[in-house]
């Protein structure tokens, strides 16, 4: 087939599916599904780029910051998309060592990993029974993060890994000779028209490029409607799209889902692909970039943003010398749960991104692969199936 004749028939064919009508049945499981869930603070859900669906919890309202834990990643991973566009670095570098962009690790033993896997989470690096889950619990992330030493060998197994997008702090200021926040803000917020915005660091003050974005939930979504419109925003091209059809093909295989670059990638067939990620209790950010879908699902937050977004761990960080087992062990037996509708008494010493203290998801299942979580696994089959007009979910 003439390959001008293939390309106009597969962009109307993409259109045609992008403008179909959803199913309506699926539509009504998955808003029911998603609102029935005590711990859910907003649900959105667009369609051709447009708002179909808009639902906050109770006290909660449109104008309220959500938090993003690890969906952050996608959001620092999509600065190295930006250079690329704005010709910082060319896709080829990619395949340059980190010491290249982190010239103190050029001794290091971590010197040859290239960027390419870092982005692909294919490092080797080491990650503990507890998915490196003591670097929050570090002082200082990117000291953690420098220290910790490959045990396999590169590129050959995907482990998600916090300490690889830590990773990318360095690398982003390497290349945009900015820290990685401000080039955020610069480079996607003020391009979005995202004015209100909370970007957390830790104790030491490094940003945190591994999780802390808070965002109004309509502008967690415009965030991923723009990778679903593969980095086009407004006519504009901000993110290159190369390195994002890159990013959302699955390139690796984990457990209960695909990896590109960064993102996930959950359900596919040969027509179309479900993306995002869904995060520690429950917050998640979809997209079928073949259906023009994109929805957002944040979870309950209370954050008293007087304190800021910078770490504070109060009288537990005099006892972060001690192995991270008891440190858990600690914070478990010292928590409390507030009784239902109560609002958590603010320790003015704490300063951290709360999402359980005002109700857990109970369709959210901590470290259990998605697709034999029941509720991860019930709201991916019915996102999967908002496009298909003529089938119903049950």
């Amino acid at each position: 087939m003439n390959r001008i004749l293939f390309g106009l028939l597969v962009f109307f064919t993409a259109n045609f599916s992008a403008n179909e009508p959803l199913n309506q049945e699926v539509k009504k499981q998955l808003v029911e599904l998603i609102e029935s869930d005590n711990a859910t603070q907003a649900f959105i859900m667009s369609h051709n780029s447009e708002i179909i669906h808009e639902y906050y919890g109770e006290n909660y309202s449109e104008d309220d910051l959500a938090t993003s834990w690890s969906i952050a990643k996608t959001f620092y991973a999509a600065l190295i998309g930006v250079a690329i566009e704005q010709d910082l670095i060319t896709l080829e570098d990619l395949n340059k060592p980190l010491s290249f962009f982190i010239p103190e690790l050029s001794r290091d033993v971590k010197a040859d990993i290239t960027l390419y896997n870092l982005l692909a989470m294919k490092t080797g690096l080491a990650i503990t029974e507890y998915y490196n889950e003591e670097m929050f619990f570090s002082k200082d992330n990117l000291a953690f993060a420098m220290k910790v030493k490959p045990n396999l060998e590169q590129g050959v197994v995907y482990e998600y890994n916090n300490v690889n997008t830590m990773l990318l702090n360095p690398v982003i200021q390497t290349i945009f000779s900015k820290e990685p926040h401000e080039v955020l803000v610069e480079e996607i917020f003020k391009p979005l028209g995202i004015e209100r915005y909370g970007l957390w660091s830790d104790v030491a003050g490094n940003d945190m490029t591994y999780y802390g974005v808070d965002l109004k939930p309509i502008d967690f979504l415009k965030f991923i409607n723009l990778i679903a419109n593969k980095g086009v925003y407004d006519g504009v091209q901000l993110i290159d799209s190369y390195f994002i059809n890159q990013s959302i093909k699955p390139l690796s295989e984990g457990t209960g889902e695909w990896f590109g670059l960064h993102w996930s990638v959950r359900k596919f067939n040969e027509n179309k692909t479900l993306v995002g990620l869904e995060v520690t209790d429950g917050q998640f950010a979809f997209f079928v970039p073949e259906e023009n879908i994109s929805l957002v699902r944040f979870t309950k937050y209370s954050h008293n943003y007087d304190k800021g977004h910078q770490i504070k761990f109060g009288p537990l960080e005099y006892l972060l010398w001690m192995p991270y087992s008891w440190i858990k062990y600690i914070t478990l037996m010292l928590a409390t749960e507030p009784e239902p509708g109560v609002a958590p008494v603010d320790d003015p010493s704490l300063n951290f991104p709360d999402t359980k203290s005002l109700g857990v998801s109970n369709l959210n299942c901590p470290f259990i692969a998605p697709d034999i979580c029941p509720g991860v696994n019930k709201i991916q089959n019915l996102i999967f199936g908002l496009g298909d007009v003529s089938q119903s979910i049950q």
